[in-house]
């Protein structure tokens, strides 16, 4: 298979994929039934629009908190609509108290900033989707990730469904947006998320805030060699050396690094890592204070729960920081939001609250929205490994079938030399990808180990990497999911093929989620 021939296979991917999103799935076209049963299969959500899966874990919500929560609704349309003469101290006190879910959308939008920029770059956002649907390299990524993105939440359960459509133009739009970081695994959580509560064109615009802006600056967290997650997870060191000597210690000695349990709690601000309900007081402490809520959302988890993590070992430790913390968390969202308060009072006490200014290699490098297509190299041939420029397309993306979508998990390219000590090191200019949903756990020692195979062309000297699954030696101290809910194991170092720990299937829904049985 000669270039030519490797572009047009390129091309002609990229332009089925965005079909799908753009059209939806013409009669002929074939969509696994696991990503896209009736409705009848699920139909009961929680007040977030999440389904629930096993009813006898589901917490209901106390109707006390719901009625302050309501009462605070009127409150909260007061400020929106005085917000520009709002006292910073007000506000503060106010979203500390709890944003009411039904003016979340409002007042995330006006905390980002969302409205000036929506009118400063009127029609910038649709002309990235469209220099996205003909020129991004990351298109086949996306679409593997919306996938498996929040699929439990009835918005993001039919496939190629409204939802997934906005959500596919965002990651692709932001990918040619921003040319530093393209598109990057965990991504498209932030963004779904934001699609909960703002439109497609806000989400967007907040999801360029949140990565730009000094206030929260993401994009350390997502350009290659992930500079400011290592930033982040020094300071975390030294907050724990400080203030939690005694849980530091512990931590260690059963060989628990920083980098085995905060790569969710500082790249995606906690999301999958507690539940949901926290998690949105959480975003909306971090959307007005900014990225100092990181570190100090982790030193209170970690003060708060310091006393059950002394009784536990590594394998049990790492289950209960990833999964039993999100699963079965025992403290109130008010309480842990109140000590959450204190904890910044303590930091900054310490002079402990400040990550430190950021490095030059953590800033952008070129402006955004500016995009040439000379700035996406043209794939080269080559006979040893995988070339480490950025490509239209990874060449494992070629000669693959829907079976083994399903299967690819990370595109995580190598010319197998690469050794990752820890999910902050880089893999090199070809992979825009983190290891953030390779598995439950977030590994310290991961080894990427593709397979190159030649094409079947006699006269070609392309190599390309095999459809195969990624494999990954990793850290395991339970099952990785497979469609199913982790168990533990034993603690071992094992051979484990990256699979799609998100995909769930969908439900059909049509405007806003709506739900066919809520449980009160």
């Amino acid at each position: 298979m000669n270039e030519d021939e490797i572009a047009d296979k390129v091309y002609e991917e990229r332009e089925r994929i965005v079909d799908l999103y753009r059209n939806g799935p013409g009669d002929g076209t074939i969509i696994d039934p696991v990503d896209d049963p009736t409705i009848n299969d699920y139909f009961k959500l929680d007040r977030f629009g999440f389904i629930i899966g096993d009813e006898s874990k589901f917490k209901k919500e106390d109707p006390q908190e719901i009625k302050i929560e309501v009462n605070r609704e009127q409150k909260w349309l007061k400020m929106i609509s005085n917000w520009d003469s709002l006292s910073r101290d007000k506000l503060k006190r106010r979203v500390y108290k709890g944003i009411p879910n039904s003016l979340r959308g409002k007042v995330w939008a006006k905390l980002l900033g969302v409205d000036q920029l929506t009118d400063d770059q009127k029609n910038k956002y649709k002309h990235m989707c469209e220099l996205a649907w003909e020129h991004s390299p990351d298109v086949r990524q996306i679409d593997l990730d919306v996938n498996r993105t929040y699929r439990e939440h009835i918005n993001f359960r039919k496939r190629y469904n409204f939802k997934q459509q906005e959500l596919f133009n965002i990651l692709s739009a932001y990918s040619i947006y921003n040319l530093d970081i393209g598109y990057t695994q965990g991504m498209s959580q932030i963004a779904a998320l934001l699609l909960m509560y703002l439109s497609e064109d806000e989400a967007f615009w907040a999801l360029s805030n949140l990565i730009s802006n000094s206030k929260y600056y993401m994009h350390g967290f997502f350009i290659p060699g992930f500079p400011k997650l290592i930033r982040f997870q020094d300071h975390h060191d030294k907050i724990m050396n400080k203030l939690l000597p005694k849980l530091k210690k512990h931590l260690d000695k059963n060989g628990v690094e920083t980098g085995l349990y905060t790569l969710k709690w500082f790249f995606q601000c906690f999301l999958d890592r507690i539940p949901f309900k926290l998690t949105l007081r959480v975003w909306d402490t971090f959307l007005l204070e900014g990225d100092k809520i990181l570190s100090a959302m982790a030193y209170c988890l970690l003060k708060l729960h310091r006393h059950q993590l002394y009784a536990l070992g590594m394998d049990d430790i790492l289950n209960f920081l990833q999964v039993k913390l999100e699963q079965n968390y025992q403290l109130t969202a008010d309480y842990t939001i109140e000590k959450l308060q204190e904890c910044l009072v303590e930091l900054k006490k310490n002079k402990l609250d400040n990550a430190g200014q950021p490095s030059q290699n953590e800033k952008l490098k070129r402006e955004l929205g500016i995009f040439n297509p000379d700035d996406i190299p043209v794939r080269k041939p080559q006979i040893n490994g995988v070339g480490k420029i950025r490509k239209p397309i990874n060449a494992d993306q070629i000669h693959s079938s829907p079976e083994q979508d399903s299967q690819r998990q990370g595109s995580i390219i190598t010319n197998g030399k690469n050794s990752l000590d820890d999910v902050s090191s880089i893999v090199g200019d070809s992979s825009r990808r983190s290891l953030l949903d390779t598995s439950v756990t977030s590994a310290a020692t991961t080894t990427v180990s593709p397979q190159s195979i030649q094409n079947d062309d006699a006269g070609s000297d392309v190599t390309c990497v095999s459809p195969q699954p990624d494999v990954l030696r990793i850290y395991v101290p339970y099952d990785t999911p497979t469609k199913k809910s982790p168990t533990s194991v034993s603690n071992k170092i094992t051979t484990i093929q990256v699979m799609d720990e998100m995909a769930t299937p969908t439900v059909e829904t049509d405007g806003m989620f709506k739900a066919v049985s809520t449980i009160n």
